[in-house]
């Protein structure tokens, strides 16, 4: 692997928990200087993700199940793109498989994230 290449089989990463119950994630790649990156994302049927801005924009693509993502119902297959700065709190009805990139940070809304 050189510095321009990241070649991760994704399959044999386990899944970590995120900040809300029934949601867990598998981080591809991660840049702290750019705070740009691209994931793996396991949503529970019945959960959501935290109200979030997507600093750079957001893409995502449903590799499985459904989920919601702003007023919009995505679809296994389908892939959505989320302006910079939109706020979003994606859930989903039957549970999904995510693969998201962002090219910039990801700013969570104050008390989105619960109590301290």
């Amino acid at each position: 692997m050189n510095s321009r290449q990241i070649i991760l089989d994704a399959e044999d990463m386990p899944w970590t928990c995120a900040y809300s119950k029934g949601v867990s994630f598998k981080s591809l790649r991660y840049d702290p200087l750019t705070k740009s990156g691209a994931a793996m994302i396991h949503m529970c049927p019945g959960s959501a993700y935290p109200r979030f801005k997507a600093t750079k924009g957001q893409d995502i693509f449903v590799v499985d199940g459904d989920v919601h993502v702003g007023d919009n119902h995505v679809q296994r297959g389908a892939y959505a793109w989320v302006a910079p700065g939109a706020s979003q709190a994606p859930h989903t009805d039957k549970g999904c498989v995510l693969f998201v990139s962002f090219p910039g940070g990801v700013e969570h809304e104050e008390g989105s994230l619960g109590p301290a």
